[in-house]
């Protein structure tokens, strides 16, 4: 049982657990088994993949910790496991972009950003995020390096989930904006509904993890761990504790690996981008779908087509708008449901 006290020798601080490791290795093979039969099931690889690599992430993060609870004095087991499980957080995040990228495609008419643009946008930005993260954790975990390279890979770390916090709060107002049209406009659909709830309750989950992060780096960056004189029983309890990690990290990462499988997109959102929910709330047509007119820098430089709108070349890509498009495809899907009946 641990007591918070520095255990001579040890790179973790603490001597870590030998089979909490264990248990969420085990946890997260379930969990992504479980991710890669419904990516098959409703054939969505492109849209869902991301969850079982995201699982394997956590699965290699934890087998290397627990073969580091039973030789805690070497660097590379914590290094490995520690940028490893770092690396999972921002793709879940990123496979939240996507999904909302695909919940706006669903309603394109209310949506305050062109779809393709949410992932493009956010996954530039989350790039930039995994590469400060992973070379912040390298260099923050090898206490071998010079403290000013030390001191970098914390800053970079600082930087990286202030980033995680900024964006995800860019995220949620992106999609309650979205939501707040839908219901001023009488679309109460439940598709939409429930992919949003689960993009809320996954963002918030997400959210948590990364204050806990935040909090623990910014005590650590304040400690001179080579100092004589530094006093180990006054350190913040989130650094001598091991349970604080597996509460705020790995729970909160496999409850949300969790949540995925039982609330998994595919179960309310169409296969094509190309079905859109008609302006009734309520049928569901099969459209000539968004056609990408601007190469990928535009895109990515302004993705709310501010320079569109100001010449009016937006307008071009309203296909809903479109009287005859609409009322050919309503034709075909009554037809279809027709010949169902």
């Amino acid at each position: 049982m641990e007591d918070g006290q520095y255990v001579d020798g040890s790179i973790w601080f603490y001597a870590p657990n030998k089979g909490a490791p264990v248990f969420f290795a085990i946890a997260f093979a379930i969990s992504g088994g479980v991710h890669f039969w419904q990516a098959m099931h409703y054939q969505s690889w492109r849209f869902t993949g991301l969850y079982f690599f995201c699982s394997l992430l956590f699965v290699a993060g934890f087998i290397v910790r627990a073969l580091g609870a039973f030789d805690y004095t070497k660097l590379i087991y914590y290094v490995v496991s520690t940028c490893l499980i770092y690396a999972a957080p921002p793709l879940y995040e990123l496979c939240n972009y996507y999904v909302l990228g695909r919940v706006l495609y669903f309603v394109p008419y209310h949506s305050p950003i062109h779809p393709g643009r949410v992932l493009t946008t956010f996954a530039a930005i989350s790039t930039i995020i995994e590469t400060l993260s992973g070379i912040g954790a390298a260099y923050q975990a090898i206490r071998t390096l010079p403290a000013d390279l030390q001191q970098t890979g914390q800053t970079l770390l600082k930087v990286a989930l202030i980033l995680q916090l900024v964006v995800v709060c860019l995220f949620l107002t992106l999609a309650a904006t979205f939501h707040s049209r839908c219901r001023r406009n009488g679309i109460n659909h439940a598709k939409i509904n429930q992919a949003l709830l689960t993009l809320y309750i996954s963002s918030a989950i997400i959210t948590a993890r990364c204050i806990y992060r935040t909090v623990e780096f910014f005590d650590i960056s304040s400690v001179n761990f080579s100092s004589p004189d530094v006093d180990f029983s006054t350190l913040n309890p989130i650094i001598r504790h091991e349970w604080f990690f597996y509460v705020f990290e790995a729970l909160l990462m496999l409850c949300n690996s969790i949540l995925l499988n039982v609330r998994h997109p595919r179960r309310w959102l169409p296969k094509s981008t190309k079905v859109y929910l008609a302006r009734d709330g309520v049928t569901e047509i099969t459209g000539p779908g968004y056609k990408q007119e601007r190469n990928f820098l535009a895109t990515l430089l302004d993705p709310f087509d501010v320079y569109g709108m100001i010449k009016g070349k937006d307008q071009k890509s309203r296909f809903w708008d479109d009287s005859d498009v609409a009322g050919k495809a309503e034709s075909a899907n009554a037809m279809v449901r027709r010949d169902e009946e």
